[in-house]
């Protein structure tokens, strides 16, 4: 099975996953932009079994779920949300990866908050807020 390296922009912190990811999409949300500096997040979630080794000085950050990033240089890496909201599943910060391989993403959401000269890729179905069944049947893999 193939093995994913996820880390961050200084090096200090990575983390190994292994397989395919379960889902992978943008978010226009404000919390997304604010949180990647960026016009969207790149969220790819795996499930908490494929997550095979994390190393470095991460610092956890607690409010809507829990967020793990880099102590030395800051980077997100990767996150668990609270409640219903894809339990058993970690969400990473896609571009950490720097992986050609990684699948695209297949859905944006929140795109009414995006920035009005955001492009998306073509494998993106676009959703001004969030779509009815969002966490599983949309963006989730059956498999």
């Amino acid at each position: 099975m193939m093995m994913r390296l996820s880390r961050c922009a200084c090096g200090a912190c990575q983390v190994e996953v292994e397989g395919e990811p379960i889902s992978s999409g943008l978010c226009c949300c404000d919390n997304c932009k604010r949180r990647t500096g960026a016009p969207f997040g790149w969220s790819v979630y795996f499930r908490d079994e494929q997550v095979r080794r994390v190393e470095g000085p991460l610092t956890v950050l607690e409010g809507m779920g829990k967020r793990w990033f880099c102590a030395t240089c800051g980077s997100t890496l990767y996150w668990k949300s609270f409640g219903t909201w894809r339990p058993g599943q970690t969400g990473f910060a896609g571009g950490c990866f720097a992986d050609p391989t990684l699948p695209s993403p297949t859905i944006a959401v929140r795109c009414a908050q995006g920035m009005p000269w955001s492009s998306y890729p073509n494998s993106c179905a676009l959703f001004d807020d969030m779509p009815p069944g969002f966490a599983q049947p949309i963006l989730t893999r059956s498999d």
